[in-house]
């Protein structure tokens, strides 16, 4: 008996953990954007498996493009492409408003520069 509870320890060290998935489902969609400086409207983001697509609402913004985005399950981070490169933006984070809306915060190094809400 003593070699099975061991044997069964022993099994329960080696086998791998399952981890959560971080697959960023939250923030995966189609999203309108607006300043926190003035409250205009700022543009469209779309996210999905592991790619962004923005549409700036100034016109020959350079952070209108496209680029990659490492997902996680509170938003994401925008490793390349406009965002990153044109407007410094760095990270998005999941999060809700006061009336229990889901709301993506788009930040720089420095602050928050876009509240985003979900387009349907």
């Amino acid at each position: 008996m003593r070699h099975a509870i061991a044997f069964a320890a022993l099994a329960l060290l080696v086998t791998p953990a399952a981890a959560q998935s971080l697959t960023g489902a939250g923030a995966e969609g189609n999203w309108g954007c607006r300043a926190i400086i003035d409250g205009k409207r700022a543009g469209l983001l779309t996210i999905y498996a592991g790619s962004y697509g923005y549409a700036s609402a100034n016109y020959g913004s350079t952070a209108s493009g496209t680029g990659t985005v490492e997902m996680a399950s509170n938003g994401v981070t925008f490793l390349d492409g406009n965002l990153v490169a044109g407007a410094g933006i760095t990270s998005a984070i999941l999060g809700f408003d006061g009336a229990g809306k889901d709301v993506l915060q788009l930040y720089t190094a420095e602050k928050n520069v876009l509240t985003c809400t979900p387009r349907t």
